[in-house]
C-alpha cells in the first residue's frame, strides 16, 4: 500500500494518486472509507481501455494529509489542482458513495473543467446516520456497529477474501472490500468525512451544467434513493438509472448493465461539449 501510490505536490497541497487505463479521463472520488486503491479496483470493473482513471486518496486517507482539503469544496479544488499538476485540462468525475459530495462540488466549482458527472450510490444531501441511530433500538444500534466494525476489520476481510475471489470480477470485489483495511491510515479521513457530511447544506444543484449519469439502487439502505432523485430533478442534463430492488452494491450486482453504461457515457461527454440536447429528457428516471 505504501509503495503503490504516487504523491504529487499541487498548489493546494500533497495528493496521493495513481493512474490506470486509457481513454477518456475521469477522476474517481472514492467512498468512505477508501483511498487510491479503491479506484484502481473499481477500474477493473470497467476494463483497461474504457477510460484513463485518476484515483486520488481523498484528504485524510493514506498519504494525502487532511490539510490538503477537509471539506467537499476543498477536495473539489484539490481535484482541479491535481489536474493542473498532471497537465490535464478537463476530466469527468465519478463520485461513489461518500465521494459524492466532492464530485458534486467539482462540477459546481469547476464547470469549465468537468466534462461529465457520474454519481454511484452517492451522497447528495446532508448525511448524519448517527443522529438516526441514536433514536434506534438497542438491537439496531448493535447491528450498525457490527457492520461498521466488520468493514474495517482485517481478520474478517481476510476470511471473506477467498469467497470474494470466487465471484464474477472477484479480484475487483476483493480489492474494493479491502479498501477499508489498514484503517489507522484512513481514520482521519473517515472521521472528517462524517463531520463534512453532517454540514452539507442545500446547494445550487441546478447550476451544474455538465451532463450527469446517476446510478442508484432503489432499496439502498445506506444512501437513500431520494438523493439520486433530487439530483435528477435539479440537473438539466441528467439521466437517472434506478436499479429496482438494488442496494448499495447494486453497481456490482448489475455490473453487466452498469459498466457499459458508464463507459458509453464517458466516451460521449469526452467527444462533445455539454449542450441542452446532449442527453434526452426521455432517459431521465429510467429503471434498469
Amino acid at each position: 500500500m505504501s509503495e503503490g501510490g504516487l504523491v504529487v505536490n499541487t498548489a493546494l497541497g500533497p495528493v496521493e494518486y495513481q493512474i490506470t487505463g486509457s481513454g477518456p479521463v475521469v477522476i474517481y472520488a472514492h467512498g468512505t472509507p477508501g483511498g487510491y486503491d479503491q479506484g484502481l479496483y473499481f477500474a477493473r470493473f470497467l476494463g483497461e481501455n474504457s477510460c484513463t482513471l485518476i484515483s486520488p486518496s481523498r484528504p485524510g486517507y493514506l498519504r494525502t494529509p487532511l490539510a490538503s482539503g477537509a471539506t467537499p469544496e476543498a477536495q473539489a479544488d484539490l481535484y482541479a489542482a491535481l489536474l493542473d499538476a498532471l497537465g490535464i485540462e478537463q476530466a469527468s468525475v465519478i463520485g461513489f458513495s461518500g465521494g459524492g459530495p466532492s464530485a458534486l462540488q467539482f462540477a459546481l466549482r469547476h464547470p469549465e473543467r468537468c466534462q461529465g458527472l457520474i454519481m454511484i450510490g452517492a451522497i447528495v444531501r446532508r448525511y448524519a446516520p448517527q443522529e438516526k441511530l441514536a433514536q434506534a433500538s438497542l438491537w439496531a444500534k448493535a447491528q450498525a456497529r457490527l457492520i461498521e466494525y466488520l468493514l474495517v476489520s482485517e481478520p474478517f476481510l481476510f476470511l471473506v477474501a477467498p469467497i470474494a475471489r470466487l465471484l464474477p470480477f472477484g479480484d475487483a470485489v476483493e480489492g474494493m472490500l479491502c479498501s477499508g483495511t489498514i484503517f489507522a491510515q484512513r481514520k482521519t479521513g473517515y472521521d472528517a468525512d462524517y463531520v463534512a457530511f453532517a454540514a452539507i447544506k442545500d446547494g445550487s444543484l441546478e447550476s451544474i451544467t455538465a451532463p450527469a449519469l446517476i446510478i442508484h439502487g432503489s432499496d439502498d439502505p445506506d444512501v437513500p434513493i431520494e438523493d439520486a432523485e433530487l439530483l435528477a430533478r435539479k440537473i438539466k442534463q441528467a439521466a437517472l438509472f434506478a436499479i429496482e430492488g438494488g442496494d448499495h452494491a447494486s453497481f456490482y450486482t448489475q455490473s453487466r448493465i452498469v459498466m457499459p453504461m458508464i463507459t458509453q457515457f464517458l466516451r460521449h461527454v469526452s467527444q462533445q461539449k455539454a449542450t441542452p440536447t446532449a442527453l434526452s429528457p426521455s432517459t431521465i428516471s429510467q429503471t434498469v
